[in-house]
């Protein structure tokens, strides 16, 4: 049997991956063209098919039977072909957004919420919150709908969903709205899945509200349309393990700490143990800039700093990486962000007394330079910081963060 997913760049899907672990079957990426749609219809051999931007709408006219689900929303994302030659539509978008904000811990009831975007996917998030029971559902959008200009009037919302493509890679960091004035915020959804947390829910997390990324939203619609596919049973079971594999394997690990501290060392241990791709920021550097040593002599410290952010800002669009970090990156509040976006970020620690100094320009000078460094960056290592871990003993360090690492992948 062939299966596969329908839209116009597919190139960085992780639809393969996800129905690679859902069941035993082919799935193809059919990449196709507007004017070709009807050719990829009166041709194709599939057996079923999931649909994606732009076409959710596109393929309507070739079902000879859509779902009560699928018409209330008005597109299809998953399509069967049944024995008898006609294609089935419904829509699993439903579903795994339904299951996303239920695993969050989103409640929807009674709520205001906004919703960013008025496009095919947008019609899906308007149907599950209105069925969820939100009090109030406002549609933003460019054309056809509340301007963007009027969020001010609605500073009231606890509920906001992103379902535009606004922030994803590779123009990670973009968003459509700012938080500030939002006091009643309770949770923000997003249904962008590259980066892991786009700028809008990075903004969200310091609110301290509740946020989810589109992952879980993912997995969850292919996991349901391989109910239609194949017959799945027992759906909800197979959700959480492929999520957390996943997640496991894309998140990068990020270190972070002084001059001296064994990131290196560490991040390298954690890549030969994971079978990952390890980066050293300074490494990235001095292979484009040359000696950071000599380039903080020749050219000071902010413009070292504006090199390193730059290098941090490209790495950290990257998945599936453990990164170590230089000792001062943290004195950057906007590195956060970009390493945030798709890491876990471990604070390594160690006794000054036991840091060495030799070869390093801004801790050269022992132990009192050491106290004074460590002092000014202390609260930017917490500020940044997911974990922090003494590093007394390699395999111990290790086996902490992987242990942690991988129970954080889980929840």
């Amino acid at each position: 049997m062939s299966f596969g997913l329908l839209g116009r760049t597919l190139g960085h899907s992780f639809s393969p991956q996800i129905h690679a672990q859902i069941a035993d079957y082919d799935y193809h990426l059919y990449e196709v063209e507007p004017e070709d749609i009807p050719a990829f219809f009166a041709e194709g051999d599939w057996q079923g098919i999931n649909v994606t931007i732009p076409y959710k709408e596109t393929v309507l006219p070739y079902c000879d039977e859509v779902s009560e689900q699928a018409r209330r929303i008005g597109c299809v994302n998953t399509l069967v072909r049944r024995a008898d030659g006609t294609l089935f539509g419904t829509n699993t978008d439903y579903d795994g957004l339904a299951y996303a904000l239920d695993s969050a811990g989103i409640k929807i009831a009674g709520k205001k919420c906004l919703v960013l975007g008025n496009g095919a996917t947008s019609k899906t998030v308007t149907t599950v919150l209105s069925d969820k029971g939100a009090r109030e559902i406002v549609v933003f959008g460019r054309h056809d709908a509340v301007p963007y200009s009027d969020i001010p009037l609605h500073h009231d919302a606890e509920v906001i969903v992103n379902a535009t493509p606004v922030g994803m890679y590779p123009n990670n960091g973009a968003r459509l709205i700012d938080l500030d004035g939002f006091a009643h915020l309770e949770a923000c959804f997003d249904v962008i899945y590259n980066p892991h947390r786009s700028q809008f829910l990075l903004d969200a997390e310091r609110r301290g509200v509740i946020t989810c990324d589109g992952l879980p939203m993912l997995v969850a619609q292919a996991v349901y349309a391989a109910v239609h596919f194949i017959g799945l049973a027992d759906p909800a079971e197979k959700i959480a393990p492929i999520l957390a594999k996943m997640r496991a394997d894309d998140e990068n690990i990020v270190l972070i700490g002084m001059p001296g501290v064994g990131k290196t060392t560490i991040g390298e241990a954690l890549a030969a143990k994971l079978g990952r791709s390890f980066v050293d920021i300074d490494s990235a550097i001095e292979e484009k800039y040359g000696s950071v040593p000599d380039y903080i002599n020749n050219h000071g410290v902010d413009a070292f700093r504006a090199v390193e952010s730059e290098t941090i800002a490209e790495i950290g669009k990257q998945h599936g990486l453990v990164i170590a970090t230089g000792g001062g990156s943290p004195t950057i509040p906007a590195n956060k962000d970009l390493l945030r976006q798709n890491g876990c970020i471990y604070w390594l620690t160690r006794a000054l007394e036991d840091l060495p100094t030799d070869g390093r320009p801004l801790s050269a000078g022992g132990i009192e330079t050491l106290r004074r460094l460590f002092d000014e960056r202390k609260s930017c290592y917490a500020d940044f910081a997911d974990v922090t871990i003494a590093n007394d003993d390699v395999d111990t360090t290790v086996s902490q963060i992987l242990e942690d690492f991988h129970e954080a992948m889980h929840h």
